[in-house]
């Protein structure tokens, strides 16, 4: 699976666990990569528009602890940009060994600007918006 269709797999996953979450019919989520693919963000359900992101673990040396790190930077016109203000929820799904581990529906307004940073021990002020997993 090469990593376009790899994206668009997770990100129609993430319809499937929001239509399940908000209790609404997958329907009601657009998948908005499938019609533009350059599309700020991946998903729009009502007004709320949803960037999808994954991560696999990884040990930062700092503490040398497994994290899923995230990076929340857009690329728009061949430039880095910091934390996408367009989307009013991140969707973050922490992989283990390929397989959704923990899925995260974060605010925008609460993240920081460029990564954000999920231990695996589960000792982060992000737990609150812990949707799925454990």
């Amino acid at each position: 699976m090469n990593g376009h269709l790899f994206r668009m797999f997770y990100e129609d996953f993430a319809r499937y666990k929001l239509a399940e979450y908000w209790g609404v019919k997958v329907d009601d989520i657009i998948h908005l990569n499938k019609i533009d693919p350059i599309s700020v963000y991946d998903l729009k359900f009502n007004e709320f528009k949803i960037d999808v992101k994954f991560s696999s673990p990884v040990i930062v040396i700092k503490n040398h602890k497994p994290i899923w790190d995230f990076s929340l930077r857009k690329i728009h016109k061949n430039k880095r940009t910091g934390q996408n203000n367009e989307c009013d929820y991140f969707f973050l799904i922490g992989m283990k060994n390929g397989i959704p581990k923990s899925i995260y529906l974060i605010p925008s307004k609460d993240s920081p600007t460029n990564h954000l940073r999920i231990p695996l021990t589960k000792e982060s002020k992000y737990e609150k918006y812990l949707i799925f997993g454990d």
